[in-house]
């Protein structure tokens, strides 16, 4: 090792399954979904290209500081496609495994506290009466998510909060109420997580990754 070199940290690769509903042209619509037939029913809401380039944005940030992430892609047909309430969310958890973290690739995901506005991404866990499905969660990607998001909802997942001073990925997202509030605004979201997010995530995927 050169001196003054600090030594490398090991690689935690991250199995990631990303499910990619199947819910055909128009299912993003502020109205009711329009009915397909066909093939074009069973469309993928985006292609596994995509997906891909998605997980690569967000690797390109995450091996920085030593986790990688290992994609699966699966397609399936879900109940709904516009996630419009609470319940709605719930509802995906039917969809999500018991084990490892999950991304579902939907249209639409409205935000509960602003109905105006439809969300890029989000991370949700599951708070319904079902026994069989408490402790789920997961991350729900949308159709107009841009690449950076699939990193900082992951990073909720891995245990982050919104950084109120922004400068980093972890920046509130454009709904916050913090930005209505008086007060010094966060500064602008950055493609970075800073040292102690960067800590905080190693520890929680060492964590996930000993089954603990």
């Amino acid at each position: 090792m050169a001196r003054g070199k600090a030594p490398r940290r090991p690689l935690l690769s991250v199995p990631l399954l990303v499910r990619v509903a199947r819910c055909g042209p128009g299912a993003a619509r502020s109205g009711p979904s329009p009915k397909a037939k066909g093939k074009a029913a069973r469309a993928p809401t985006r292609s596994d290209a995509w997906v891909k380039a998605h997980v690569a944005a967000a690797n390109t940030i995450y091996q920085r500081f030593g986790v990688k992430l290992v994609a699966r892609i699966d397609h399936f047909k879900p109940s709904r496609c516009q996630i419009l309430t609470r319940a709605h969310r719930h509802a995906m958890a039917s969809y999500v495994p018991a084990t490892g973290v999950t991304v579902l690739v939907l249209p639409r995901v409205r935000d509960i506290d602003t109905p105006t506005y439809n969300l890029m991404g989000v991370h949700w866990r599951y708070r319904g009466k079902d026994p069989k499905l408490r402790g789920r969660r997961w991350v729900f990607l949308t159709a107009r998510g841009r690449p950076p998001v699939l990193a900082h909802e992951l990073g909720h997942y891995f245990g982050l909060p919104h950084d109120p001073k922004g400068g980093n990925l972890m920046a509130p997202g454009p709904s916050d109420p913090i930005y209505k509030r008086a007060g010094p605004k966060p500064k602008p979201f950055k493609p970075i997580f800073v040292p102690w997010q960067q800590r905080t995530i190693r520890r929680a995927v060492q964590k996930l990754l000993s089954g603990k």
